[in-house]
């Protein structure tokens, strides 16, 4: 054997490791044409569940952003019930009664007037 034939036969085999799988051109096709279809169809299911993700964190974070903004008003209110709380706790020391008119003056004075 020549050299230039021996490096043809180490470059070039005369056969491949699917030569022993024993396929027709046929059998080739079809198993070709299989793969193909659950190469796809694993494409459609991993796209399908990705984009359905998706859909769920778009959801999520509009609740997030509801509960935050329901966060505040209810931290609004709380702030409100206690302004009042403070204020009729403040009519119980000075002894005022329902009937009474109260006038805040300029926050300047700090003073409150009693009719």
């Amino acid at each position: 054997m020549s050299r230039h034939a021996a490096l043809t036969d180490r470059l070039a085999p005369t056969s491949y490791w699917w030569h022993r799988l024993h396929l027709s051109t046929q059998k080739f096709a079809v198993l070709l044409t299989l793969s193909a279809f659950a190469a796809g169809f694993g494409y459609v299911l991993l796209t399908n569940n990705t984009a359905a993700l998706g859909f769920q964190i778009r959801d999520l974070q509009k609740n997030i952003s509801h509960l935050q903004a329901s966060n505040q008003k209810l931290q609004l209110q709380a702030a409100d019930l206690r302004s009042l709380s403070l204020a009729q706790q403040a009519g119980q020391t000075l002894q005022l009664q329902p009937t009474d008119r109260v006038e805040y003056l300029p926050v300047a004075t700090g003073t409150v007037a009693v009719k």
